[in-house]
């Protein structure tokens, strides 16, 4: 994922919720034109939120207030009254956004911390994962991946090792399994695959990044080169 990719779909949420509160005002505005009495109440209302708020601040006028609070009421009771009459309720003139959550912003609010939506995590993933499409990743699955079909045979001179290629490439997938278990643990440790070229390296990043995806998290994929050339400027800004 990078900004620009983010800053887009941002500016898709607010196009569509003022879109969706563009919608709502225009539904009020219909019906203020066939109930004109409805508009009269809804700034009669207005004007007593503000008398009330200046006479609490003003005055300690209690009999004044509990004129405001009658009148109010009575305004709140016949505005019911023609709801009821046309079959509707405050609720109907609420905007209607896509995201219940975050009310199309792309962002709640949690134990007074601001962080992503999960409909706005959605649209980065999918954008991500039409993203590795492009590296026809259906494929790319543990349950495509095969471990008979690598070498039984203990071969130690040629791999420098006393397992067989089978036995290792199971005990590797073992580790992926851990890895993707624990991914969301800061201090677990990350993966690094080396070795010639067809031994399955990418295949298997290919299966760690699929199920991050269907995790909903967000992969960047990057070829070497690039990601050293990363690493280097980051920490000759570092220094």
């Amino acid at each position: 994922m990078n900004n620009s990719t983010l800053k887009q779909l941002l500016n898709e949420y607010e196009n569509k919720r003022s879109h969706a509160i563009l919608i709502a005002e225009k539904k009020k505005e219909d019906f203020y034109s066939k109930n004109p009495r409805l508009q009269e109440i809804d700034r009669e209302l207005c004007s007593f939120s503000l008398s009330t708020a200046k006479s609490i601040l003003q005055t300690n006028n209690k009999e004044l207030l509990k004129d405001l609070k009658v009148k109010r009421s009575e305004l709140l009771n016949e505005k019911e009254e023609i709801y009821q009459q046309s079959n509707i309720s405050e609720k109907d003139f609420l905007p209607v956004f896509e995201c219940s959550q975050c009310n199309d912003t792309g962002y709640i609010t949690k134990d007074n911390k601001t962080e992503m939506c999960s409909c706005l995590k959605q649209k980065l993933f999918d954008l991500e994962y039409n993203k590795f499409n492009t590296f026809d990743m259906s494929n790319c699955t543990f349950n495509n991946f095969l471990t008979d079909v690598y070498s039984p045979t203990v071969e130690k001179e040629k791999y420098n090792s006393s397992l067989s290629p089978r036995e290792n490439i199971r005990i590797i997938r073992k580790i992926c399994d851990n890895f993707l278990l624990n991914f969301d643990d800061p201090h677990d440790k990350n993966l690094l695959f080396t070795g010639n070229t067809g031994l399955g390296k990418t295949f298997l990043s290919n299966c760690i990044a699929n199920e991050l995806l269907k995790k909903g998290k967000v992969v960047l994929y990057q070829t070497a080169p690039i990601m050293l050339d990363s690493i280097i400027n980051y920490r000759m800004r570092k220094s």
